[in-house]
């Protein structure tokens, strides 16, 4: 099983040269995230290695997926509007304390348009980006023809 596991690990790092930088960072990321994760309970039942494997295993799949999608988004954005604000900046502001309606401004400002899936409103909400900030976000999908 820890061969398989490695495979798995080794397989998806090698795709790496074809990612983009958001999809490299959160593999790498997500690995050592889920890593420890998976050591942490793995230990528990006396297999903290193999938890660790699989942990890492998913959590750079998961990290790449993602990142994937930040980096599909950031793409599209960029050639349809040359003043798109990508989503990390906007996870970047609200990390510097900037205040809802600063952010909103400079998606305004930017006319910035957002196509959220699930997976990328559970990364904002993670980085503690504001409900009223998403909202909006999601909002310019519905503005747009």
């Amino acid at each position: 099983m820890g061969f398989l596991v490695f495979l798995v690990v080794a397989l998806a790092l090698l795709g790496c040269e074809t990612m983009g930088p958001k999809s490299k960072t959160g593999a790498v990321a997500g690995g050592v995230i889920g890593a420890t994760a998976g050591g942490i309970i793995g230990h528990q039942s006396e297999h903290g290695l193999e938890g660790a494997a699989i942990g890492a295993a998913i959590g750079a799949v998961t990290g790449a997926v993602i990142g994937s999608q930040l980096d599909k988004m950031d793409k599209q954005g960029l050639q349809s509007n040359p003043n798109y604000l990508p989503i990390t900046k906007i996870v970047e502001m609200t990390s510097t304390g900037l205040p809802d309606d600063v952010i909103i401004e400079e998606i305004k400002r930017t006319k910035s348009v957002y196509h959220l899936s699930a997976e990328v409103i559970d990364y904002l909400k993670k980085n503690k980006v504001g409900d009223k900030v998403i909202d909006y976000m999601l909002s310019t999908a519905a503005a747009t023809p």
